[in-house]
C-alpha cells in the first residue's frame, strides 16, 4: 500500500518515488498423516528458495524442534524438518525508486509445528533485515540480508546472525 511520495516533478518521466508498506500473515495446517509424500503435503520453514520462506535462516532449519543448526552447514532437508502446521508474518517497509528499482527493509516471524494443534503463534523465529530488487522480464531478482534473531550454534547457544539470501520471484 503506497504510504507516501519523494520527489516527482511536472516534467515529462519525473515520477516520484513510492514509499509502500505491506503487511502480510500466512498459515497452514494439515489434519492427517500426509504418508510418503510429506516433502510436497508438510510445510518447511527458513531460507527463500524451498517451502515457506523466513529471511535470516538456512533452508530447512526451522523444524518441530525447533532451531536446527546443522542446516546452516548445507544439510538437506530430512522427514524432521517437515510439520503439519506453520505461521509467518511479515512487515515490510519499501521504496520503489521506479518501475525498476525497489529497496526494503523488513521484519518477520514464524515458526513450524508438527500437528494442527501444536499451533502457538506466540513462539516465533524472528528476523529483520534489507533488501533490493530489480524487476526484470522474469519478474523481480533480488537480494536479501536478513538477520535471524533466534539462530543456534551447535552446542545450542544464542547465536543470532546475517544470512544472504537471493531471490527470483516476487518482491513482498
Amino acid at each position: 500500500m503506497p504510504i507516501g511520495a519523494l520527489g516527482g516533478g511536472n516534467g515529462l518521466g519525473s515520477e516520484p518515488m513510492a514509499i509502500v508498506l505491506g503487511l502480510s500473515a500466512r498459515s497452514g495446517m494439515l489434519f492427517g498423516n500426509p504418508g510418503p509424500f510429506f516433502y510436497s503435503q508438510s510445510f518447511s520453514l527458513g531460507g527463500t528458495q524451498y517451502g515457506e520462506p523466513l529471511r535470516g535462516y538456512d533452508e530447512f532449519s526451522i523444524t518441530p524442534s525447533g532451531y536446527d543448526a546443522t542446516a546452516a552447514e548445507g544439510a538437506s532437508a530430512r522427514r524432521t524438518s517437515f510439520g503439519n502446521a506453520f505461521f509467518t508474518g511479515t512487515a515490510e517497509l519499501g521504496l520503489r525508486v521506479n518501475q525498476s528499482l525497489y529497496f526494503d527493509t523488513f521484519f518477520e516471524g514464524g515458526n513450524v509445528w508438527g500437528h494442527p494443534r501444536e499451533f502457538d503463534p506466540t513462539r516465533l523465529f524472528r528476523s529483520a533485515g534489507v533488501g533490493a530488487a530489480l524487476v526484470s522480464p522474469l519478474g523481480p531478482i533480488g537480494v536479501d540480508l536478513g538477520y535471524g534473531f533466534d539462530r543456534l550454534d551447535l552446542a545450542g547457544r544464542p547465536a543470532p546472525g546475517w544470512k544472504l539470501h537471493f531471490k527470483l520471484g516476487q518482491l513482498f
